[in-house]
């Protein structure tokens, strides 16, 4: 595979990856291995068409465009609107859910209050932000390592305390199912990165599906591992009703300190990780749509619309983990499944002069669309 299909395939995979991951185990434990698995599944299903789906609207259109031009050519101004507002919602929950998980992590290792934790946390992010983002970015490279190293690691730890008689175990209940699907897109979120992944690639129809197909794999696979290593320590029900990191962290290391410092530095990348990432996306789009200044005033007043909401947000719902990860799987879903349905639908109409279609036709369309309904309305049950 040559450097930049690997790079690309690597993009994919790793922007699904991360702090979303931690809260499997939290969102569908108490459902048992089978059922979650089913669930991680059908999710993975929906995902990787989406994905698909996006590539098909951004190879009409070629390299060099993003989401945001797209939804203005096909759907217009109202289309660009509802593109910007879920984005920006999408970031900010995201954000909401690292600085809460942050702040119950740094809590539950030192003598700090979760709400100072997280403050301090918020604080010494907005500066390193409004400093600059060059180093940001090589350090991004490391810790993207490490936290592969760390889940690797993890994996092995709780391998040692491994019952394959709890994987049996579970309550199959309706509606913690529906509850779980917005977080479980939430973890398989990585539609956005597919403009980026396209001016990697270039227009190259089918290297493009196998990256984001296998992309789209490769967490799959991790969060079946990591979900059978959940469970297969503790019982599905010791999993019901957590609701942040730190609990997760006590319940998974069973009492032993070297498997919590372990799962506690899996748990500190994975979110430092996913954190940079997001600050910097939600930086950069909120600089370009409010028309902020690169300069030390500019940057100081976009720090302070990305940080001072979120960090309210996340002291007003300590416990809002999963919660947050569940908003941004709403948000996730208008961007990654309606908009998208309703552009391909439209862009259909000359089919003729169409680079890449996605199987399954209109029919899939609407059965996408549906899914995508299904995800907002569960989010509410």
């Amino acid at each position: 595979m040559k450097s930049q299909y690997l790079g690309a395939t690597c993009i994919v995979a790793g922007t699904s990856i991360g702090a979303g991951m931690l809260g499997l185990p939290m969102s569908i434990g108490c459902l048992g291995f089978t059922m979650g698995s089913l669930a991680l599944f059908l999710v993975w299903i929906i995902a990787t068409y989406a994905g698909l789906l996006l590539l098909e609207i951004n190879l009409d259109f070629g390299k060099g465009v993003h989401l945001n031009y797209m939804s203005y050519a096909v759907l217009g101004r109202p289309g660009q609107i509802i593109t910007t507002i879920s984005v920006l919602f999408l970031l900010y929950c995201l954000l909401v859910a690292y600085i809460t998980g942050m702040g119950s992590l740094i809590s539950g290792n030192t003598s700090l209050s979760q709400p100072v934790a997280s403050i301090l946390f918020t604080v010494i992010s907005a500066i390193v932000f409004y400093a600059g983002t060059k180093a940001i970015l090589s350090i991004n490279n490391v810790l993207f390592i490490s936290m592969i190293i760390s889940m690797l690691l993890s994996f092995t730890c709780l391998g040692t305390t491994l019952d394959f008689s709890n994987l049996r175990l579970g309550n199959a209940d309706q509606r913690i199912f529906l509850l779980a699907i917005p977080v479980l897109f939430t973890s398989f979120g990585f539609q956005t990165s597919i403009p980026s992944v396209v001016n990697i690639v270039g227009a190259k129809k089918k290297p493009l599906v196998i990256i984001i197909t296998l992309g789209s794999t490769l967490p799959l696979v991790c969060y079946l591992a990591w979900l059978m290593v959940s469970l297969g320590g503790v019982t599905p029900d010791a999993l019901a009703g957590l609701s942040n990191v730190d609990q997760l962290i006590g319940i998974l290391g069973q009492g032993t300190p070297w498997i919590q410092n372990v799962l506690s530095l899996f748990a500190l990348v994975a979110l430092l990780t996913s954190f940079i990432g997001v600050s910097l996306s939600l930086f950069d789009f909120v600089a370009e749509t409010f028309h902020r200044k690169n300069d030390r005033v500019g940057r100081a007043g976009t720090s302070a619309m990305i940080f001072i909401p979120t960090l309210c947000a996340s002291l007003l719902a300590p416990d809002g983990f999963i919660g947050a990860l569940a908003h941004a799987g709403t948000a996730l879903s208008v961007i990654a499944i309606l908009l998208p349905c309703v552009m391909a639908w439209k862009m259909r109409v000359n089919a003729e002069d169409k680079v890449f279609q996605v199987a399954g036709g209109r029919p899939a369309l609407v059965l996408s669309f549906l899914c995508g309904i299904l995800i907002i309305t569960a989010n509410y049950l």
